[in-house]
């Protein structure tokens, strides 16, 4: 739309991620993104915020804390807006949510090398209601993507 009105180049962009890095990606990079997604993101004029959590969210007004590589507060940023989007973090759903042994905090069910639950052996689960452990650690937490081809290998 904005492209289409002819005023993108007047509208300031910033992509905010938890990300320790852009194109990270929840796997530590595949290939070269890193290169490749900052250079669309250049070519767009759209800036970035890595390694960074939303702390609060007000009218016109987003405030971002960007954090170092061992998770100690660095920046603060400011960043004003007329529109934003944002991506909140996936959860489980809550007819399983709590439920010691079956769940992980975010509500995802635990599983082992054969799809089943340790503490409850005959639940099995695939999909993207499984917890899958973080590729790595990073200084705030990342989660790894769930697509159809990683699903398709579970079964």
């Amino acid at each position: 739309e904005l492209r289409r009105r002819k005023i993108r180049d007047r509208v300031p962009m910033t992509f905010v991620t938890s990300e320790p890095y852009i194109g990270h990606l929840g796997l530590g990079g595949v290939g070269d993104t890193k290169t490749h997604i900052e250079s669309v993101l250049r070519q767009r004029h759209i800036k970035w915020v890595t390694n960074a959590r939303v702390d609060t969210v007000e009218d016109g007004l987003m405030h971002v804390t960007e954090v170092d590589e061992d998770g100690a507060d660095k920046r603060q940023h400011d960043l004003p807006f007329k529109y934003s989007m944002m991506l909140p973090a996936f959860r489980g759903i809550p007819a399983v949510c709590g439920i010691d042994g079956l769940v992980n905090p975010r509500g995802f069910i635990v599983v082992d090398e054969h799809q089943r639950n340790p503490k409850f052996p005959n639940i099995f689960s695939v999909g993207v209601c499984i917890a899958i452990p973080p590729y790595e650690p990073t200084p705030i937490p990342v989660g790894v993507p769930k697509t159809g081809f990683m699903i398709e290998s579970m079964v």
